[in-house]
């Protein structure tokens, strides 16, 4: 069984950036998760549209994913905060690919900094599975040092 995999859905690169960092620091395999449609980048129908799809808790059809997370024994999930939880792209993944057993760490991006909200949505969906952590980064690519230093503290216990 493979190590360490870090699945993730960025939408305006916070994820990507958390994602680069933490390889940069860490062995580990990444797996971007890319819905089929995503919601516009700007104005109010990033809003509606994204925040409408993530409180509906659809689930977009993604493009197979290149690593099976069943063959890892850690993961760490990290995406953006839409709407006080995960957006849709992580609930196709974890409708699309059930996580048993395995170790999780979580991490969000947003705004605000507080992913309290999100963090209890996503352990409730994971049930049979052991949180090891998480962490709640504020506007990660905005305050790069502050994000790089909290990224490494992280996962150097991974």
């Amino acid at each position: 069984m493979k190590k360490l995999l870090f699945v993730y859905y960025s939408f305006e690169g916070n994820t990507q950036f958390v994602v680069e960092t933490a390889a940069g620091i860490k062995s580990m395999d990444t797996q971007r998760l890319l819905p089929e449609y995503e919601p516009p980048k700007k104005g109010l129908g990033k809003f509606l549209k994204g925040g409408g799809s993530a409180i509906k808790k659809e689930t977009p059809v993604l493009k197979k994913l290149v690593h099976d997370p069943s063959k890892y024994e850690k993961l760490i999930i990290g995406y953006p905060i839409w709407a006080g939880t995960y957006p849709p792209a992580v609930a196709s993944f974890l409708k699309e690919y059930p996580l048993n057993d395995k170790k999780i760490y979580l991490i969000a991006c947003s705004g605000s900094g507080n992913a309290k909200k999100s963090f209890k949505h996503m352990i409730e969906e994971l049930g049979g599975n052991e949180i090891i952590g998480t962490l709640s980064l504020k506007e990660p690519k905005k305050n790069k040092e502050a994000a790089a230093e909290q990224i490494k503290e992280f996962i150097k216990d991974i």
